[in-house]
């Protein structure tokens, strides 16, 4: 058991040094990261403290192990939905500035045969 555990908490320190890994190379943005960062480190603690599983369990009443992974199915599910409306606000980000680059190429274009024509 304090094998496992002890290999859980390494996982997670090198994901939290991955991610800022990623922050530093600009492959991930802040805003993003910090969720990540903080989910690393929550597994980090809960792994090298086990005895703090338990005082949360008591805290949230969660005794059984079904409870906790709808916790964290929920949260997963949180995070997708997050990252879901960050894509579709980019996506339509991207629909726009297309649009505008075309608008701009065809006003050059006009103005560039007007300037021809004189």
């Amino acid at each position: 058991m304090l094998h496992m555990q002890f290999i859980i908490g390494l996982i997670s320190i090198g994901f939290f040094i991955v991610t800022f890994e990623f922050i530093r190379k600009r492959y991930l943005r802040e805003e993003y990261a910090i969720l990540w960062l903080l989910t690393s480190l929550a597994i980090a603690v809960l792994s090298l403290w086990p005895g703090l599983i338990d005082i949360i369990s008591r805290i949230t009443g969660f005794y059984y192990i079904t409870a906790i992974l709808i916790v964290i199915f929920v949260f997963l599910i949180a995070i997708l939905m997050h990252y879901s409306i960050v894509i579709s606000r980019i996506k339509d980000m991207n629909k726009e500035l297309v649009q505008r680059y075309a608008l701009l190429e065809y006003k050059i274009k006009e103005l560039e045969e007007k300037k021809n024509l004189k």
